[in-house]
């Protein structure tokens, strides 16, 4: 990994290499984030004025959590798709 950064010609691209890092720590944070707003609804839920909005709020958590995945993965397979896409340019270039 530490070759391919330091690679002034770029053979060695690092992107693809990090990517599923990148996926992982983005699934945690969104999971952290929705955690975070459905134990907010659930406390919202129990005020005597506004407990609508908790209960909006609990049922829209896992709805956030599947838009906001579906979005980062979308992003990530953009970008392996680019990557992949210059591999095999640089297998097709190799053997002209």
């Amino acid at each position: 990994m530490l070759g391919a950064l330091l690679d002034t010609n770029f053979d060695h691209l690092v992107t693809p290499k990090l990517i599923r890092l990148w996926y992982v720590i983005a699934l945690l944070l969104i999971t952290l984030q929705c955690a975070g707003f459905l134990f907010t609804g659930l406390w919202v839920v129990t005020w005597d004025n506004g407990w609508a909005w908790g209960v909006i709020m609990v049922v829209a958590s896992p709805l956030v959590w599947l838009f906001e995945a579906l979005m980062v993965r979308i992003l990530m397979e953009a970008v392996v798709v680019r990557f992949k896409g210059v591999e095999h340019l640089r297998v097709i270039k190799d053997k002209i």
